[in-house]
């Protein structure tokens, strides 16, 4: 074949002509179209099912708290009327009252003593100064025939230097139908003699008490010994309770 000289040049395919081929494609791909939309169709009728389901039990939820609670409220009522009838919603009320005021009333005392502590060892107006023996509290524990104690001591001074010493405790019973006097030797594991303090203001000196079986105490005797130039010695004593000195 001949050539033009200077025109564009193209490839020619021949292709069968098949025309069934064409609409077997076609029908697949609707029917992949069918399937797909029943198979949506399916799944949105599955997770609209298992909703349901799920509102259905949260509202059956829902409805038995709600009668739970008219019940409760029907009892409370009638609970309320009760007590109305009977008078006893001013009973309770007043008992409620006095409680409170039974507690305001101690803790008023508490911090009235407090007070006066601070005011005794910072702000000393009273004539009698110098080395105190404040407060004795003693405990009862949990094992036989031994108790706790705590012994505060407190300076009233105008000057509060370092003051130093030692204490002696004893008590003061009753064994075998006759008086007798125990020292703190003869109280505690450690056979401790004498407690040694040393402080500006107060200090609190806590330990343990061994009564030996038989003994009846009735009287605790705090010696308390300062040394130095102006040293002071000073006895008190406590009866013996659990409620303090």
């Amino acid at each position: 074949m001949a050539t033009v000289k200077g025109s564009k040049q193209y490839q020619m395919v021949v292709v069968r002509h098949r025309p069934l081929y064409k609409a077997g494609i076609f029908c697949l791909f609707l029917i992949a179209m069918v399937a797909f939309s029943l198979l949506t169709y399916e799944y949105g009728m599955g997770q609209g099912l298992a909703t349901k389901v799920a509102v259905v039990k949260e509202k059956d939820k829902i409805r038995v708290q709600l009668t739970e609670a008219s019940q409760l409220i029907s009892s409370l009522r009638q609970e309320v009327a009760d007590l109305r009838l009977g008078g006893k919603i001013d009973t309770r009320a007043n008992e409620e009252v006095q409680q409170t005021v039974e507690v305001l009333q101690d803790q008023i005392a508490q911090l009235n003593e407090e007070i006066r502590f601070y005011k005794g060892v910072m702000l000393p107006n009273v004539e009698e100064k110098g080395l105190r023996i404040e407060r004795l509290d003693i405990e009862q524990t949990l094992e036989r025939n031994k108790y706790k104690y705590s012994l505060l001591l407190t300076q009233v001074v105008d000057k509060h230097d370092y003051v130093q010493g030692g204490v002696e405790i004893a008590l003061l019973g009753m064994e075998g139908g006759s008086e007798k006097q125990l020292f703190l030797s003869e109280l505690n594991e450690g056979k401790q003699a004498r407690i040694g303090f040393r402080f500006r203001y107060f200090q609190n000196i806590d330990g343990e008490l061994l009564l030996p079986d038989g003994f009846l105490p009735k009287e605790v005797m705090i010696v308390a010994k300062s040394s130095g130039k102006n040293g002071q010695r000073l006895e008190r004593k406590f009866d013996w309770q659990f409620s303090g000195g």
